[in-house]
This record gives C-alpha cells, sequence and structure tokens, in this order.
C-alpha cells in the first residue's frame, strides 16, 4: 500500500508513543517519533511531516514551546496537541498561532482516523 504520507509523533510515554504510530502506520501514513521536545524540533526540519501529534508534557522542551519553535520556521506546520493533563494555560497563544486541536488521552484509534482526515494535506 502507498503511503498517505508523513506523520510526526512526538510524546516520552513509551506506550503512547507505540500505540499511537501503531495506528497511524495501519491508517497508511509513514511514522516518525520523538521523545522529547528538541528533537521534535530537530526531527521536524529533517522531514518536514505533514502532520505532527504533540505531547504537551515532554523533558527538554515541552510541547508548546516546541509548537512556538517549530512555528516560528513553518508557520504553515499541522500541530494536533495531545495531553493527560489539563492545561491550557498556553492552549489560546498556541491556537491564535494556528494549532490544530487539543485532545485529551486517552484517545481512541477513530479518534486519530478523525484527525487525520480532518487535518492531513490533501495533495
Amino acid at each position: 500500500m502507498e503511503s498517505k504520507g508523513t506523520i510526526l509523533v512526538a510524546d516520552d510515554d513509551e506506550a503512547v508513543l507505540d500505540t499511537t504510530v501503531t495506528f497511524l502506520e495501519f491508517f497508511g501514513y509513514d511514522v516518525i517519533k520523538a521523545k522529547n521536545g528538541l528533537e521534535t524540533i530537530s526531527k521536524y526540519k529533517e522531514h518536514k511531516p505533514g502532520l505532527v501529534f504533540l505531547d504537551v508534557k515532554m523533558p527538554k522542551m515541552d510541547g508548546y514551546n516546541t509548537f512556538f519553535e517549530i512555528e516560528k520556521d513553518f508557520p504553515k506546520a499541522k500541530i494536533i496537541f495531545m495531553t493527560a493533563h489539563a492545561d491550557y494555560s498556553k492552549w489560546a497563544l498556541a491556537k491564535s498561532k494556528n494549532a490544530l486541536d487539543l485532545i485529551e488521552k486517552p484517545y481512541s484509534a477513530e479518534k486519530l482516523k478523525e484527525l487525520t482526515d480532518k487535518f492531513y494535506p490533501k495533495n
């Protein structure tokens, strides 16, 4: 099956990361993994994925600061935040800079499919 495109998933929780990757690969996407904010920025610049699922709480740099760093150089980056901790303190600012959505963990495969169908860039 031909790939539908590339998605970057960033989460420091190995189980969440692996589960999310498995779902997205099943849906036909190539998936790049990152485990912290700095790695996410580096992999985004290298691969320029069509969509990013970004954990809010991560080591080295949280998801919001990671988003703001990516957004500086790539203002059209398509980024969806994931959180198990309902910390919406920086969400309004991220949303004003084109963050797409914020989903709460745990989320279902159906929710990931809905979001990729809605937000992955169409050719």
